[in-house]
């Protein structure tokens, strides 16, 4: 059974993988300079500096693209009981920070109004902070099965690495990163269901069986708007359910209506699904749990919707 790597560094995820002088993670933190801590109002505690939340910057490089809003909730509350447990790590940026792992913890501070956050400071030119921000993503469970694919095929750009180098070192089956690298081939209204977790990496396997674009385009599309598992997908692609054809007097959804679902999923954190036409209809939020239906009610009366 291979060794499971993760979690012990990017030396040990790489292995005998030849890494050139500039990639060479520096191991030694940079002390700032006075005139630094000052301007970034940091103090030091135990090597930790606490640095002010408005000097640091997120990495517009971060594979992650979508935050779970319930779960960022569910951190910041427990920020506000208990504090900032481990450390970010940023690196400096002229007379400001900028965040190479520890985003998520970063944006749940600022949403328990924090003012600082406790931070290991380490200087890295930017294809370490790259790569160590694929690394700690892929390692994340929570990371969501197109980010994945993408993280995948940017270590695998980065640093010329074959699908079966990948596997080597992420202790995942060749097949996985095979599969997990297909979902980019997908059509972009696809990637956005996963991406949004309406659709998981199983349904799109069985899609991929779909060879014309606008079929599995419609197949997703009722998978999403009826909630279909991967089994009952499966069924419908193989003929053994209701087809289309038993629908075709029912009138597609505008690109508009479907846009519009998406803005609202998005800024709410939850499934929205509008019914009807752009001139009127209804919208069904999905809730999962009573602290998400008390969450989006909150939500909604704070923007006096």
């Amino acid at each position: 059974m291979a060794e499971n790597k993760l979690g012990k560094g990017l030396g040990a995820l790489f292995g005998d993988i030849a890494l050139d002088d500039e990639l060479t993670p520096i191991n030694e933190s940079v002390k700032p300079t006075t005139k630094t801590i000052n301007q970034t109002e940091a103090t030091t505690e135990n090597g930790v500096q606490h640095i002010a939340l408005a000097m640091i910057d997120n990495n517009i490089n971060q594979p992650r693209k979508v935050f779970d809003q319930d779960n960022l909730h569910e951190l910041a509350e427990s920020i506000r009981a208990y504090g900032v447990i481990q450390p970010i790590l940023v690196t400096p940026v002229g007379n400001r920070f900028m965040i190479v792992a520890g985003e998520r913890r970063w944006r749940a501070a600022r949403m328990a109004g924090l003012v600082e956050i406790p931070a290991i400071i380490k200087k890295f030119n930017p294809k370490q902070i790259a790569e160590i921000a694929i690394i700690e993503n892929l390692q994340r469970a929570d990371l969501n099965d197109m980010e994945l694919a993408q993280g995948i095929k940017k270590l695998m750009d980065e640093y010329s690495l074959t699908q079966e180098k990948v596997a080597e070192r992420l202790s995942k089956p060749r097949s996985t990163i095979a599969n997990t690298l297909r979902l980019l081939s997908l059509p972009e209204e696809i990637q956005n269901f996963i991406s949004h977790k309406q659709l998981t990496a199983g349904h799109a396997i069985r899609l991929m069986a779909v060879s014309d674009t606008q079929k599995q385009i419609a197949y997703a599309r009722r998978a999403v708007d009826e909630n279909l598992s991967v089994r009952a997908l499966g069924e419908l692609i193989d003929g053994k359910m209701p087809s289309f054809t038993s629908n075709k007097n029912k009138p597609a959804k505008a690109p508009e209506i479907r846009e519009q679902e998406k803005i609202l999923s998005r800024a709410i954190g939850t499934k929205v699904k509008i019914d009807g036409t752009l001139d009127h209809g209804k919208i069904v939020i999905g809730y999962y749990a009573a602290e998400e239906l008390e969450r989006i009610v909150n939500y909604l009366k704070n923007h006096k919707i």
